[in-house]
């Protein structure tokens, strides 16, 4: 797919697993990350197969930032025709009755803010080409709900809202846009949790009827296909790759006992 396409957060994980396909197929490739030197290894590792690709430090959720992104990348490959807005930042469990302020703005300042700048800069560029493919990472918290991780959820349900907006506005001009929902995915961080028999991770697992992680290459796949041409009259879609999970049983039962017992604001009913 030789096209130019910038993937958000995409120093490891999900967003390196995408990365990485669209290089092997012939595309050229805008890293970004706010770690850098995780961002120049991917280049490093793109180009040792002979793909291109540049490393754009950035930080999403400041909008004069994601303009510097689409204007280096023009003036190196081309305007962006492949947006994945993958870049998030971790959370914080609580219940939202002891949730602080800084937890709630961060989460919604990435996810939320920083996919709709990048929406916002690549859809005028898009319309003059008449060519356009933009996936959202979303969750299934972000379908569902999730306990102890509201922000989270609510951030992820408004990627999926602005797909959908998204979608409707821009589909005449042969841009399609779509949200991808992963259950647990099995990043750096999550295996290691798994090695260690952490109870968050079981618990998610439990949920899903495979009983295991998703790998970030299997939803590196959907992303690729989603830009496809056999995939040019899906717009507008939400999908979800969790194994069979439905969130909100073991997982939920176990985080509100969990952070039932630390909560002031629980204890204080008591």
């Amino acid at each position: 797919m030789k096209r130019v396409i910038l993937v958000t957060g995409s120093g490891s994980g999900i967003g390196k697993a995408t990365a990485l396909r669209f290089a092997e197929s012939g595309g050229s490739v805008i890293i970004n990350d706010i770690n850098e030197e995780a961002g120049n290894q991917v280049v490093s590792e793109i180009e040792e197969t002979g793909g291109n690709a540049l490393f754009v430090l950035a930080d999403i959720s400041d909008p004069k930032q994601v303009k510097t992104i689409f204007e280096t990348a023009k003036d190196t490959f081309g305007e962006i025709e492949v947006l994945v807005n993958n870049a998030g930042v971790p959370g914080k469990f609580s219940l939202i009755s002891d949730m602080p302020d800084e937890t709630w703005h961060k989460t919604i300042a990435v996810h939320l803010s920083g996919s709709f700048f990048c929406m916002r800069e690549a859809a005028p560029r898009m319309m003059a080409n008449r060519y356009g493919r933009i996936i959202n990472i979303s969750s299934i918290a972000g379908l569902n709900g999730a306990v102890g991780s509201a922000e989270y959820g609510a951030a992820k349900s408004g990627i999926i809202n602005l797909a959908m907006t998204a979608s409707r506005e821009l589909g005449q001009y042969n841009i399609t846009v779509n949200a991808i929902a992963p259950g647990m995915v099995r990043t750096s961080i999550n295996a290691e949790l798994y090695e260690k028999k952490n109870p968050f991770i079981q618990k998610a697992l439990d949920d899903a009827s495979s009983g295991r992680m998703t790998q970030p290459q299997e939803i590196a796949e959907l992303i690729y296909f989603l830009c496809t041409e056999a995939a040019s009259n899906i717009n507008g879609e939400v999908i979800r790759i969790d194994g069979g999970a439905q969130l909100g049983t073991s997982l939920d039962a176990f985080m509100l006992e969990f952070l039932g017992k630390k909560s002031p604001s629980v204890q204080n009913m008591k």
